[in-house]
């Protein structure tokens, strides 16, 4: 199939259903969804979004599963000329509906029922446009890949979320290039580990309807059970892989992942979080006729420089992140070896939050950078290694988390009078969090009540592993919070919980 032209994310699957209208798009348990049936099902939909006042630019906020229902509804939204703002239903209502208020979502695709029910979140003051009709092959608008996609809510250091706002242009670059150089074609089979809220998912969807693949959803209850994954990707006959390492390195574990179970697979991605080398060994050895690459590049810009891992890596040094791809311009600032990145895969911004977006995006000899936050070298061979962090991010199962944010969440609880959160890093065992947590009163909360609470205002990945009660949180000489002696406390393991 000839390639489709423009980076309009709906254009290819219009194309893509015209030329292979019977092929299998999208593959849920034993359901098949053809080309041709998902793209009339996105118009149709379109159709209703644009009955309901849509205009150009409006969100569509997705609050689904990742079911075929969830890909027609990204597709419509597309078509309608709006931005979908995906959002995952198992979020704790506070944090979905303060996402909900953020985006100025303009309907509400739920899925808490059979079919999905769209909710006018914001209706327009004036009603539909008159006379509003919705042409079969789409509406004229977006016609400029500059113009949004969708929005990913990631975690914020002031406690609130930040949306990063992505264009078309933004997901083809990476798209465009991956289905090049890893040779996606209508033969493949991608599977979709990863939840639509996550930009992983982007290249599961979006390389589907480029290439004419099938996107493979694979159940969100079975991720993260090794031996239930593996016989997935065997029974599913899985070609295309692309997840964290987490994962990958729990299938390598529990759930046997070697050459006779996974024959089918020929390329494995993974991204999102540290590869441990000797891991990476593993899976050169399970999967050896597969091609693997280690991908690098935050929400903000998506994948900036990759690395071809060679059959011949012995884990004797760190995995690289790699050299730029074409589309991507990177640099190392010399001061403190940050790793700058722009390119074509560049978000539009913060969504709502242009101060953010100044402070993180900085010009740099005419060129638009953002500041990744990750320190790097660069080895012998010109690749970047990714060396550690500049503040208190970090990285879980590939999701990014802002310590902050948890704190924000514990001082919220009205037992609580200060909060103080640090994480370790266990090399394979993954990253650790502890959360310290100084009470108003004797018995005004319990560690129990307190990891409760926060599940109750932040997403699973985000909740604390433990958390230690103290009298007193150590400060500085200038009254900031000693992070270095909490983490030490942990290092030494002198408390309880």
């Amino acid at each position: 199939m000839q390639e489709p032209e423009g980076n309009l994310l709906h254009d290819w699957l219009r194309h893509t259903a015209e030329a292979i209208p019977a092929a299998p798009a999208v593959l849920e348990d034993d359901r098949v969804t053809s080309f041709g049936e998902l793209y009339e099902r996105a118009v149709a939909l379109a159709g209703t979004f644009v009955e309901h006042g849509v205009r150009k630019g409006d969100r569509i906020a997705l609050v689904m599963p990742k079911t075929t229902e969830a890909i027609v509804s990204i597709f419509a939204s597309l078509l309608a000329g709006a931005v979908y703002v995906p959002i995952h239903p198992r979020w704790p209502n506070e944090r979905i509906e303060e996402t909900l208020a953020d985006s100025r979502a303009r309907l509400v695709m739920d899925a808490s029922s059979s079919p999905p029910r769209i909710t006018d979140r914001h209706p327009p003051t004036n009603g539909p446009a008159s006379g509003a009709t919705f042409p079969r092959k789409g509406l004229e608008s977006p016609r400029n890949a500059h113009e949004l996609a969708l929005i990913l809510f990631t975690s914020g250091s002031t406690g609130r979320p930040k949306g990063v706002a992505l264009s078309h242009r933004a997901v083809s670059a990476f798209v465009r290039w991956s289905a090049r150089e890893f040779r996606i074609s209508a033969d493949d089979r991608i599977a979709c580990p990863s939840p639509l809220s996550f930009d992983l998912s982007t290249f599961d969807v979006f390389n589907m309807a480029l290439c004419g693949a099938t996107c493979v959803l694979i159940p969100e209850d079975i991720v993260w059970m090794p031996r239930f994954l593996v016989r997935f990707v065997r029974e599913a006959r899985i070609t295309c892989w692309y997840s964290v390492p987490s994962i990958l390195a729990g299938m390598l574990e529990e759930g046997r992942l070697t050459e006779p179970d996974c024959r089918t697979l020929r390329l494995v991605l993974f991204a999102g979080e540290v590869f441990p080398s000797p891991k990476v060994v593993r899976l050169l050895a399970a999967v050896p006729q597969a091609v693997c690459a280690n991908l690098y590049g935050p929400t903000e810009t998506n994948v900036v420089t990759w690395y071809r891992v060679p059959p011949e890596f012995d884990g004797s040094r760190p995995l690289p992140i790699g050299k730029p791809c074409p589309y991507a311009v990177v640099t190392m600032d010399a001061v403190n070896g940050e790793l700058l990145a722009g390119g074509d895969s560049l978000m539009n911004g913060y969504w709502n939050r242009p101060e953010d977006t100044q402070q993180t995006c900085v010009a740099v000899e005419d060129k638009r950078y953002y500041r990744t936050g990750d320190r790097v070298t660069v080895d012998p061979d010109g690749n970047y290694v990714f060396v550690g962090r500049l503040d208190r991010q970090v990285k879980r199962r590939g999701f990014r988390i802002e310590l902050g944010e948890i704190e924000a969440a514990l001082i919220r609880h009205e037992g609580v009078l200060e909060a103080a959160v640090v994480a370790a890093d266990h090399g394979e065992a993954g990253t650790a969090i502890t959360a310290f947590v100084r009470p108003r009163s004797v018995g005004a909360v319990t560690p129990v009540e307190a990891k409760a609470y926060c599940a109750t205002k932040l997403p699973l990945y985000m909740l604390p592993d433990r958390v230690v009660l103290l009298d007193a949180i150590p400060k500085g000489s200038r009254g900031k919070i000693d992070y270095l002696a909490l983490n030490r406390t942990v290092e030494v393991g002198n408390h309880g919980d």
